[in-house]
């Protein structure tokens, strides 16, 4: 049996021919760092070549999936400083990291299969959008929360557009409302909704062995026939959903990104009172 790599703030185990992956950070609710995404990548180059593992099951730690990007790396990106003239901006770069991420996770000849607990913010969406099989606890809670401060959902966009339609991820993106699971179903994130660890545990038995009913190459050929079929997402969309990135943060999205770790309201902040006014 090969071993294991080991990579930062992820946790590997095996579960006969599945390898489960479990996003780290539970004092910071999974938040997505650069170690996760850098570990990330290396995992999905070995699951390239591995194929003994013939199924990945993706979850976070301490009960809740993923809360979206790190704040303070977030923190770091605002204080970096205009680039010269004629030179790539290293906000725009930092973002688009994030876009490979997805882009190989999608591509992994094994089938992915996703367990979502707790919160799903932000760029935790990416991950489910890129999954086989996507399984939420009836109380998990989701939000495309990106333009409450000031920025836009950039490299998970065309990944969420894919997977619950224009419609749907304009409706949630331009509000950054948060919704439940059941609604995550009903829009196509999310394809079963079960109660509790037991029901979570569950179902994840129940798709695994749905999994191992099929022969392991035909599986990894049936995948990239159908995202060959599905139009693959254009790298060039992610560069330049990163640039739209990099120019909203460097705008309003400082004062959006301040406003958050100040837990004070932002200035663009508007409510409307059900009462009718001129």
């Amino acid at each position: 049996m090969t071993a294991l790599p080991e990579l930062d703030d992820l946790l590997l185990s095996r579960r006969q021919s599945a390898l489960v992956v479990t996003l780290n950070r539970p004092q910071a609710k999974n938040a997505i760092n650069f170690a996760i995404m850098d570990g990330l990548m290396t995992l999905c180059d070995w699951l390239e070549g591995n194929r003994e593992i013939r199924m990945v099951v993706l979850r976070g730690a301490g009960g809740s999936f993923c809360a979206g990007g790190d704040i303070k790396e977030f923190g770091q990106m605002v204080m970096a400083s205009e680039p010269p003239d004629g030179t790539a901006d290293p906000i725009a770069q930092s973002n688009r990291v994030f876009g490979d991420v997805l882009l190989k996770l999608d591509a992994i000849p094994q089938a992915l299969v996703t367990l979502v607990e707790g919160s799903a913010f932000g760029g935790a969406n990416g991950f489910i959008s890129v999954s086989d099989v996507a399984i939420a606890e009836a109380h998990a809670r989701f939000s495309l929360s990106e333009t409450t401060l000031g920025v836009p959902p950039a490299q998970i966009g065309p990944f969420l557009v894919r997977r619950m339609g224009l419609c749907n991820a304009r409706r949630l993106g331009l509000t950054g409302a948060h919704f439940g699971a059941q609604e995550a179903c009903r829009i196509g994130l999310i394809d079963r909704v079960v109660n509790g660890d037991a029901g979570i545990e569950g179902a994840l038995a129940e798709t695994l062995s749905s999994i191992g009913r099929c022969e392991p190459e035909a599986n990894a050929a049936t995948k990239a026939i159908f995202n060959r079929a599905a139009a693959p997402i254009d790298p060039v969309q992610l560069d330049e959903a990163a640039e739209d990135f990099a120019r909203c943060l460097r705008g309003e999205g400082r004062k959006g990104a301040m406003a958050f770790a100040q837990k004070a309201t932002p200035p663009w902040l508007e409510a409307f009172s059900a009462t009718k006014q001129a």
